[in-house]
């Protein structure tokens, strides 16, 4: 009968020691913690205020829409420093032209519908580096550009460094506040 009894401390101990340890990475405990997010800037120079637009049933969910009259030709720079990883053109459909910059521990940023690039893959970027223009390109309605903050692949919302939230959808006025370019004309 002892022995019954230890056996069965020494399951209950086991199956509550596992649980305990299958619970600590639902709990936050023992699970990879999320890297630090790189501090970004809005992709244009100080002197520019650009309308940030976000909607429920944009695609993807949580990208923004900067606009600004005029925009067609305008210079955008890297929001972070980082590694060009993609210069893509899909011609006349979804994003066009477009750049992903790697900003690393999971972070990147795509800028889509360009007119043009100024950078190409592999190239190390700082967040006053000019990478491209601003254009209308893919599938977009009219010139704009279309930016998307991602952390391991998915869009996350994005999130600036001038503390102004993008977020709850609608329509915010955002400019840089810090780093600017040192040559931010336009043409």
């Amino acid at each position: 009968m002892t022995t019954n009894i230890l056996t069965r401390i020494t399951r209950t101990s086991v199956l509550g020691a596992c649980a305990a340890a299958l619970a600590l990475p639902m709990a936050g405990i023992g699970s990879p913690a999320q890297a630090a997010e790189p501090d970004f800037q809005v992709p244009f120079p100080c002197v520019e205020t650009w309308n940030a637009s976000t909607w429920s049933g944009h695609n993807p969910a949580k990208s923004v829409d900067f606009q600004h009259s005029p925009a067609e030709g305008w210079k955008v720079f890297a929001s972070a420093p980082g590694t060009v990883s993609e210069v893509r053109d899909l011609g006349n459909s979804s994003y066009g032209k477009y750049i992903v910059i790697d900003h690393g521990d999971g972070w990147q940023t795509l800028y889509a519908h360009l007119k043009s690039f100024e950078v190409s893959e592999g190239d190390t970027v700082d967040n006053e580096t000019f990478i491209g223009r601003v254009g209308n390109t893919g599938g977009s309605q009219g010139a704009h550009l279309h930016y998307e903050q991602k952390y391991n692949g998915a869009v996350v919302e994005s999130d600036f460094v001038t503390g102004e939230p993008v977020y709850p959808y609608g329509d915010k006025s955002l400019a840089r506040t810090s780093d600017c370019p040192s040559d931010p004309g336009q043409q």
